[in-house]
């Protein structure tokens, strides 16, 4: 069955924002360029073309059952790479931009003082975005040994996705990857790492619950982070000790009004800076360890 571009697109707009969606035009646009293989440009130059109808519908009711537009698509644009996103992990958000910011910055200035080899380490990766895009800005030293770059996640799942970011970008030999609880092999079977970046489940299990949320499509593992969002850096800190050398530096992505909290776990001596995203937010907690 086809139908009128201009029809679809106005049809699919009031029941998106009837449906609660804060961009129902842009939802359905991204949605029926998706399902017709037609740029949003085209679509939107050609109201009057008839396209299938049915691969559209069947995207736009799983939108209003609240999948997100990542999973629908299979992927997620992030700093301009294609990250293959699916419900094993979470969908990568623009905040966490700066965390991988940072990190590159406390990595190249690292580099830039000396010529000792640098481990760095993403614990629960996710969907490896993180790590994909450091990959890619220090192939080189990575392929020279100046540079270790470890990813580990305590899920299978989405340490397989991770794996599959790196493999279509070309990176999967230059990385490490552990299916592991945070920094749990450091020392052991992997080094310690001189640089911690971590995006953590931050969000309070009440918040996290909350039906606006859509933690029935996202993993719960990787959103909830207890009665007060902080229980999984709570674990991490505990493994600091042990795993992160003294001089070592944790980059620690946070939720709006815990910065304080969190740096109050940092350890004794540490010294710790507060970073702010765009929106002037708390985003990022630096730890520098004495």
């Amino acid at each position: 069955m086809s139908a009128v571009v201009g029809e679809l697109l106005a049809r699919a707009t009031a029941a998106l924002r009837e449906g609660g969606s804060a961009t129902p035009r842009l939802d359905a646009e991204v949605l029926l360029a998706h399902a017709t293989g037609c740029d949003r440009s085209w679509l939107l130059a050609h109201p009057e073309a008839e396209v299938a109808s049915e691969p559209f519908a069947s995207l736009l009711g799983r939108r209003l059952e609240g999948e997100p537009i990542a999973y629908l698509r299979g992927f997620k644009e992030w700093r301009s790479l294609r990250i293959r996103t699916d419900a094993r992990a979470l969908i990568p958000r623009p905040e966490t931009e700066l965390l991988y910011e940072l990190g590159l910055a406390e990595i190249r200035d690292r580099m830039a003082r000396d010529d000792a080899p640098i481990v760095a380490w993403e614990p629960a990766t996710g969907s490896g975005a993180v790590t994909l895009a450091l990959a890619l800005r220090f192939r080189e030293a990575l392929a020279l040994g100046r540079l270790r770059l470890i990813a580990s996640d305590i899920s299978a799942d989405a340490l397989e996705l991770a794996t599959e970011n790196l493999e279509a970008h070309g990176v999967q030999g230059l990385v490490d990857l552990a299916c592991a609880d945070l920094l749990e092999p450091a020392g052991t079977s992997l080094p310690r790492p001189d640089v911690v970046v971590a995006n953590l489940p931050y969000v309070p299990t009440d918040e996290a619950l909350a039906p606006e949320r859509g933690l029935g499509h996202e993993p719960r593992l990787a959103i909830d982070g207890g009665p007060d969002g902080l229980a999984a850096l709570r674990r991490l800190f505990a493994m600091v000790p042990g795993r992160v050398p003294s001089g070592g530096t944790l980059l620690l992505e946070i939720g709006i009004g815990q910065a304080e909290a969190v740096g109050a776990l940092a350890p004794a001596g540490a010294s710790v800076s507060v970073e702010r995203d765009l929106a002037g937010i708390e985003r990022v907690v630096r730890v520098q360890l004495a």
